[in-house]
Order: structure tokens, then C-alpha cells, then sequence
């Protein structure tokens, strides 16, 4: 019952994110977007059981597609083959590490969205760039990379602390209570 209550939650928060992120303002200095779409994905696929994180990250492949389309020349930039193949193996990568450390903690879910965005932002910028031929790395790019990826490790946190009492306890944390008693 708790999963299917973070599963519809997560369901909810997905598109709110997605109009919230558009309508939050850039941080100077070179203009960063604050996302918040890889934060919601990592925190569904850290706290729901392998399943419904598997169609979580599709559902979240399908949205970031969405974003992601753009047309030019009659060609479209990126497919949708990208996002799926993105977010189905940072979803096998973190459903591994959760299992390595016994569950899902604040620390996992703030770690795992600050690398999530930074090779989600790369990725678009190396597709992009290898699409149009060229590979323009400039302190710009780094900071467009960087910024909105510290960014998501605050905002992580921030929701696991609202969102963490729907989260399962892990076996080294009921362990750890069993013997504060």
C-alpha cells in the first residue's frame, strides 16, 4: 500500500516539476536552469521496489523526451531513445547502489540527483554538439553544468526530509532502533 501511495505521489509531483522548473527564474552568472525532474527520479527510483521504478523511469523518459524535442531543419535533435536508455540505467545503477547500502538514505538520494543532473546536462550538450559538429567546452558550459547540479543536491535533501516518512525503513536503520530501545 505504501508503494502504490509513493508511486501516485511521485506520478503527481512529475509534471509539477516540470512546470515549476520552467517557471523558477535563471541563476546568474551564466543563466542556470534549476532542475528538478532528476530529483523526483532519483527519489522514485531509490524508494520504489524494482518494477514500478522500471515504468517510473519510463514515465520519466517520456516527459524529459518531451522537453528535449525540438525540430530543426526538418530533422528532429534528440529522439527518444536517449532518455529512455538514460533513465533505465541510472534507475539499474541506483537500484544497486540502494541495495549496496542497505536501503535508501538522504545522503544517496542527494548524491544520486546531483549526478544524475550533471550527466543528464552533459549528455544533452554532447548530443547536441556531436548533431551540429563541433565540441565547444568553455566555463560556461562547466557552470551550466555545475550550478544546476549542487543545486539539485540541496533540493534533494530538502525533499527527502518532506518526503522520507513514506519511504520503508532499511534493515540497518529498524536495526539501529531495535537497539536505541
Amino acid at each position: 500500500m505504501k508503494t502504490a501511495r509513493i508511486f501516485l505521489l511521485l506520478l503527481i509531483l512529475l509534471p509539477l516539476s516540470v512546470a515549476l522548473q520552467d517557471l523558477l527564474p535563471s541563476i546568474p552568472p551564466a543563466q542556470e536552469r534549476i532542475l528538478l525532474l532528476p530529483v523526483i527520479f532519483c527519489f522514485g527510483a531509490l524508494a520504489l521496489p524494482l518494477l514500478p521504478a522500471l515504468f517510473f523511469a519510463l514515465i520519466v523518459a517520456l516527459v524529459q523526451g518531451l522537453v528535449l524535442l525540438q525540430i530543426q531543419s526538418g530533422q528532429a535533435e534528440f529522439s527518444l531513445i536517449a532518455p529512455v536508455v538514460f533513465f533505465l540505467s541510472w534507475k539499474i545503477l541506483l537500484q544497486m547502489a540502494s541495495e549496496a547500502t542497505h536501503g535508501m538514505s538522504w545522503e544517496l538520494h542527494a548524491l544520486s540527483s546531483a549526478l544524475v543532473t550533471v550527466t543528464l546536462l552533459g549528455g544533452e550538450f554532447l548530443i547536441l554538439c556531436l548533431n551540429r559538429g563541433e565540441v565547444p567546452i568553455t566555463m560556461t558550459v562547466v557552470l551550466r553544468t555545475g550550478i544546476p547540479s549542487i543545486i539539485s543536491l540541496l533540493i534533494a535533501a530538502l525533499l527527502y526530509l518532506l518526503l522520507g516518512s513514506l519511504v520503508p525503513f532499511a534493515p540497518a536503520q529498524i536495526q539501529q532502533l531495535r537497539l536505541d530501545e
